[in-house]
């Protein structure tokens, strides 16, 4: 595994097509391999169109993850799907694929909590993963996951070493989600990196505004945070080389300050 890796938020926008939207996306992660990424990340239902639910589910192996495999292996590069509304079987699920640079998938983790209306139409999601790759330990967490403190507590104790969380956040509640980014990485002494998308559907509208948290170097105790937002209402692309050596370090030492009944309260007891 690398001691640095090199990561880029692909924030893209909404598009009335999916061949355009994939155009773009594809544009976006050429720019991203050339400027030396070892992988992306995009939005959660960055491939969607009318925003129904009858237009927008594919399958898994549908044209949208398709086309990011085929990607991954053109340019090298390992890419976090974001999330989309798939199909399996009589069910709908929100799943993110995680493509190796060869555009192989190796990795599938599905929403666990879904969020307001997803509730009347889509199953959660099976059990947590940590997908061990040669970049390092991933987790994904879709959108409504990182809410709550002790899903991403889970992975770090697992061994976890970036949290990349795909999202789609309307305006009013983009303060809260940077919010529990920030809050997220502290607690965990872990790098977050938040992809949210740009556009507007349903008269609701998504500002974009991606973060990565990182670690400045040079303070332990206290850490203090590295911060980097995307653009507002428009397509944009964070990149960030992140020292998972530094974060390592400054994770074993909050960890080690935790007492014996947390794991109690973690399993709920």
């Amino acid at each position: 595994m690398l001691d640095e890796v090199n990561i880029a938020a692909i924030q893209t926008k909404i598009c009335n097509t999916k061949e355009k939207t994939i155009m773009l996306v594809k544009k976006q992660i050429e720019k991203a391999s050339k400027i030396g990424a070892d992988i992306v990340c995009l939005p959660e239902r960055w491939n969607m169109t009318t925003g129904n639910i009858e237009d927008d589910p594919e399958t898994l192996n549908g044209m949208s993850n398709n086309s990011l495999r085929s990607f991954a292996e053109e340019y090298g590069i390992y890419i976090i799907g974001g999330a989309i509304w798939q199909k399996k079987e009589d069910k709908l699920i929100i799943t993110s694929s995680l493509f190796d640079n060869k555009g192989e998938r190796i990795g599938l983790q599905q929403k666990q909590h879904l969020y307001l209306f997803e509730r009347e139409f889509f199953d959660p999601g099976g059990e947590l993963q940590i997908f061990k790759t040669k970049i390092g330990n991933l987790g994904i967490l879709i959108c409504f996951d990182m809410t709550f403190p002790e899903v991403p507590r889970k992975l770090v104790l697992e061994g976890a070493e970036i949290l990349f969380t795909p999202v789609m956040i309307r305006e009013e509640g983009i303060e809260n989600w940077h919010s529990y980014l920030k809050t997220r990485a502290l607690e965990n002494r872990i790098p977050v990196i938040g992809v949210n998308i740009v556009g507007e559907s349903s008269k609701k509208k998504f500002p974009g505004k991606s973060a990565i948290i990182d670690f400045k170097k040079g303070y332990v105790s206290p850490s203090k945070l590295e911060i980097y937002i995307g653009k507002k209402n428009e397509p944009d692309m964070l990149f960030k080389k992140i020292d998972l050596k530094y974060s390592k370090k400054l994770r074993k030492i909050r960890l080690n300050q935790r007492t014996k009944y947390d794991n109690h309260i973690l399993r709920g007891k």
